[in-house]
């Protein structure tokens, strides 16, 4: 299966890990799982995307930034999930930036090199609020 969702035990942390191509599909089916396993968690769900096994192209990004247009339950823009991504993939960068804008937004997502970065910073950002 080309993306794995999780949580992590006794935190309101998913993981999602994307392992080959990244479509519209894929994506989606992400954010499917994110919404069942988030109605378990009061407040804000974070979600970590691994995106280091990851592939996609241009076509593959604006497919994407179309459905969550949408307003998609589970998407970037569900005001219930804070994103971070773990890795450089060229295109997630690419996703990154135009969810940025204000007409898709203006959602601003972190990018860690690490798993352990990334943790820490949702770690340190949840208990600063």
């Amino acid at each position: 299966m080309p993306v794995k969702v999780e949580q992590l035990p006794g935190e309101p942390i998913l993981v999602v890990t994307y392992t080959g191509h990244m479509d519209v599909e894929t994506v989606s089916m992400a954010f499917s799982e994110s919404t069942v396993l988030a109605e378990q968690v009061d407040g804000v769900v974070y979600r970590i995307s691994d995106v280091r096994l990851g592939e996609g192209d241009f076509g593959d990004v604006l497919k994407i930034i179309a459905e969550i247009r949408k307003g998609i339950p589970g998407s970037t823009a569900d005001p219930k999930f804070k994103g971070v991504f773990v890795g450089g993939h060229q295109m997630v960068r690419l996703y990154a930036d135009i969810l940025k804008q204000e007409q898709f937004g203006a959602t601003t997502i972190p990018f860690f090199k690490t798993m352990e970065e990334a943790l820490d910073y949702i770690r340190l950002d949840r208990d600063s609020v």
